[in-house]
């Protein structure tokens, strides 16, 4: 049995794709297309809780967006669960009534079973610039933060730390 072959898009392909007019949602991960169902309920709830725990990063000239594509050239497109943007940055993507070009500066992406490709988007967020990509689990009630020097699994008792604002990671996952 052979190995199928995966037919990469570009950026512009990928955009001139028609909308789709399910609960699916599409993302360009260095060429390849990866279609997913929409948040569950849990999942959508652990991105509520880190909004939460982030917001102090507001006061620090960051805002936070979640589900909102980024278009990282040549072949990505991404979209975080939930990423720290500097407000700069998201304000010329409003304005210009267009994507977020280039990196979130924190990007919190949490694991399910049609999202195993994290460490894979990972590295294509800090090929592009980002500080650091928290990858949750659910399962193991983890966090894994990943930067360009390696990664860290804090665990319930500990806490995962952006720019002073620190979160526990037993307020993500609480009993």
């Amino acid at each position: 049995m052979g190995t199928q072959a995966i037919e990469l898009l570009t950026l512009e392909e990928f955009l001139a794709r028609p909308d789709r007019d399910d609960d699916q949602r599409e993302e360009l991960i260095e060429g390849e297309l990866i279609v997913s169902p929409g948040a569950t309920a849990p999942h959508a709830k652990i991105v509520r809780l880190f909004r939460r725990h982030l917001a102090a990063l507001e006061e620090q000239g960051y805002v936070l967006v979640n589900d909102s594509s980024c278009v990282l050239p040549p072949r990505s497109m991404p979209v975080p669960d939930l990423a720290a943007v500097r407000l700069e940055r998201w304000r010329h993507a409003v304005k210009t009534e267009d994507w977020l070009t280039g990196f979130p500066e924190l990007v919190i992406e949490v694991s399910s079973p049609s999202n195993r490709r994290l460490q894979r988007k990972a590295d294509v967020y800090f090929d592009h610039g980002a500080e650091q990509v928290w990858i949750v689990y659910r399962k193991t009630r983890t966090v894994t933060v990943v930067t360009t020097e390696g990664s860290k699994e804090a665990r319930l008792g500990e806490a995962v730390e952006f720019h002073g604002v620190r979160v526990p990671v037993a307020s993500i996952f609480p009993e």
